[in-house]
């Protein structure tokens, strides 16, 4: 397939995540014997990462770069795509009817494969880029890619031997989570954002400064997400550096948003301006949530209870690098949206937000024992209006040109 295409396709599949999102949702609380809870989990976030997320990335990649590709190099990073796109699809099939074993296995590790081969192809036409400090967020997202596949290998490798501990699981789950979040995620978004701003011919001098302090921490900040274990005093004083080399970078990023002419420009389109508002706005919140994470005690309440997890998990997929990807496409990739369309970006954003506040107060009561009333039922509501949101947003993502 093309790139437009890919990049359509890639935005539907929000509408497939909705789907198993809700379907996850309503087992909670009501009886739907015919799927397996568990494989609907692995399903809705093993898609969200390689059926939704990575494949707009990837293909806004190239979308947005299309002046310095040659044909040669579209065509085989076009090609990556599609059979990492076609993997994801068999994956998620696999995983809801039979969970995780051969079938979904094989068709995973086969789509990690196509995005490494990809991700490598990619680096090697960063030196046709014209700006190099932008190129080089595109280029850790890369490196960050591959350090997280590490995990996943061990994953599969734990399964099929049965050699798997309760810490080795974890640790190499959260170092999955980790460099596919805060690495491949958001290296690849923020690079993205660079180069708009590179092209609008808005002066960001502090691009270079931005990316040594994120990219300096990434790997130590891996630590915040195994603060569960007994970690020696030396890496601990390792992980409090890197939320505070974060911070730094937040704000030295905040400091080039609020430049008067970015502001200006993000003004222009109300919708843009909402979701940059909101998938921002949940940036700060995530950076400012691992420094507390430092702190012992709040570390061990937020690792003990699974409502606070999922609502942090959210959090970075959906109310940063989802919102984030649809108002990036929007400005840079010919995405116009109808009335209709527009009045569905802004629920679908609420709603983003409302399941983080209602996950959240969940997470909170959970550190108490307590238990909200129609607490599950509001996320299904929720859930659904996600779901009827995307349905009626995303046919503007046919205007891609």
């Amino acid at each position: 397939m093309k790139i437009n295409q890919l990049l359509k396709v890639g935005l539907y599949n929000l509408v497939i995540v909705a789907i198993l999102g809700v379907l996850m949702r309503y087992k909670i609380g009501f009886e739907l014997p015919i799927v397996n809870q568990k494989n609907l989990q692995l399903a809705h976030s093993g898609f969200a990462f390689s059926g939704f997320i990575s494949i707009v990335i990837m293909s806004l990649m190239v979308k947005t770069n299309l002046k310095w590709l040659s044909a040669s190099q579209i065509k085989f990073l076009e090609s990556q795509i599609s059979l990492s796109l076609f993997s994801a699809y068999i994956a998620c099939i696999a995983l809801i009817f039979w969970g995780y074993g051969v079938y979904s296995v094989v068709f995973q590790v086969a789509g990690l494969l196509f995005n490494m081969l990809y991700i490598i192809a990619f680096i090697k036409t960063l030196h046709q880029h014209p700006n190099k400090d932008t190129a080089n967020w595109y280029k850790a997202a890369g490196i960050f890619f591959f350090i997280s596949v590490f995990a996943s290998f061990w994953l599969i490798y734990m399964l099929f031997s049965g050699n798997k501990t309760q810490h080795s699981y974890l640790g190499a789950t959260y170092w999955f989570l980790h460099f596919q979040y805060n690495g491949w995620f958001f290296f690849a978004c923020i690079g993205m954002f660079f180069q708009w701003l590179d092209q609008m011919n808005i002066d960001t001098k502090l691009n270079r400064t931005t990316f040594l302090y994120f990219a300096i921490s990434c790997i130590p900040a891996y630590g915040l997400s195994a603060l569960w274990l007994n970690l020696p005093v030396w890496m601990y004083v390792l992980v409090v550096i890197s939320a505070i080399l974060q911070c730094i970078g937040v704000i030295k990023f905040f400091s080039i948003v609020f430049n008067k002419r970015v502001v200006n420009a993000i003004h222009q389109n109300p919708v843009v301006k909402l979701l940059f508002i909101f998938s921002f706005g949940a940036l700060l919140v995530k950076i400012l949530l691992q420094m507390g994470s430092t702190i012992p005690f709040l570390s061990k309440l937020a690792f003990g209870f699974r409502p606070i997890v999922i609502a942090y998990l959210h959090l970075v997929l959906l109310a940063f690098t989802a919102l984030f990807l649809i108002a990036y496409t929007h400005l840079t990739a010919g995405l116009n949206f109808s009335k209709a369309a527009i009045l569905a970006t802004k629920a679908f954003a609420i709603f983003v937000i409302l399941n983080e506040m209602v996950l959240g107060v969940q997470g909170i009561a959970s550190l108490s024992y307590q238990v909200i009333p129609f607490v599950n039922e509001a996320l299904l509501i929720i859930a659904g209006g996600m779901l009827i949101a995307s349905v009626v947003m995303m046919p503007s993502s046919q205007k891609i040109g």
